[in-house]
């Protein structure tokens, strides 16, 4: 009895490995799912979003001050880009519209999050163009490469 209950649970164990997704990032299937599975309760999806976005910020803070702290004199130049904390609810907003593109799904949070302050301050479309393609080769071969391994 004991041998079938441990085979039984051996290829339970290596099913549910086998279902396990290979992601790196929370990207934009994530965020569209935040949005149904708060159908039911439509306030909470901004404070979901806020929480992401939130904690997104406050890991750029603490590595910025961590960053400092190791007596670098070029912090702020490495840290310096369009990624400040702003207006949460547009911020959101502006990530709901840029998702609503199925192509563009598979583009990381902060890539995309990057890309909408963007066009929320009026970049050329050109430049936000270039830093998309930029973004969709860089996780294209940050896919192949865990797939590779």
């Amino acid at each position: 009895m004991k041998k079938i209950v441990f085979i039984v649970l051996f290829f339970l164990g290596i099913w549910t490995l086998q279902a396990q997704e290979h992601k790196l990032f929370w990207d934009g299937y994530d965020w569209r799912k935040v949005d149904h599975v708060c159908r039911e309760y439509p306030e909470y999806k901004y404070w979901i979003k806020s929480a992401y976005l939130s904690g997104l910020f406050d890991t750029k803070l603490f590595y910025q001050l961590m960053f400092r702290n190791a007596g670098s004199i070029c912090s702020d130049s490495v840290f310096s880009d369009l990624l400040e904390p702003d207006n949460i609810r547009s911020l959101i907003a502006g990530l709901d519209g840029f998702y609503e593109d199925n192509m563009i799904r598979y583009i990381p949070i902060p890539n995309a999050l990057i890309a909408t302050i963007m066009m929320q301050q009026n970049y050329p479309q050109v430049e936000i163009d270039t830093y998309l393609q930029q973004s969709r080769n860089w996780i294209n071969e940050l896919m192949d490469d865990m797939i590779k391994k």
